[in-house]
């Protein structure tokens, strides 16, 4: 390889490594589309989905926000990891 390739060879490959990366993370959504991050507790909504009739669900209330649309069971798990709360909704 001649010089010059060497230099387009780094130039890309720094390119590569100085970007940003998206990190993926695991979990579905629940009813209203949304989930917690396992890891980091942020609660986020990919794709609203419409409410289910006769479907229960629950709020896990942390620190005054609600965050609805799970079973009770994962609810009383975010409850447990995070702290807060579960209410009907």
């Amino acid at each position: 390889m001649c010089v010059r390739s060497i230099a387009i060879v780094l130039v890309m490959v720094g390119a590569v490594l100085a970007g940003d990366t998206a990190y993926s993370h695991p979990g579905a959504t629940n009813a209203d589309g949304c989930h917690t991050n396992r890891k980091t507790g942020e609660y986020h909504c990919h794709n609203p989905k419409p409410r289910v009739p006769g479907t229960v669900t629950y709020c896990h209330v942390i620190k005054g926000e609600n965050r609805c649309g799970y079973a009770l069971g994962t609810c009383s798990d975010l409850v447990s990891k995070f702290g807060g709360s579960c209410k009907p909704q």
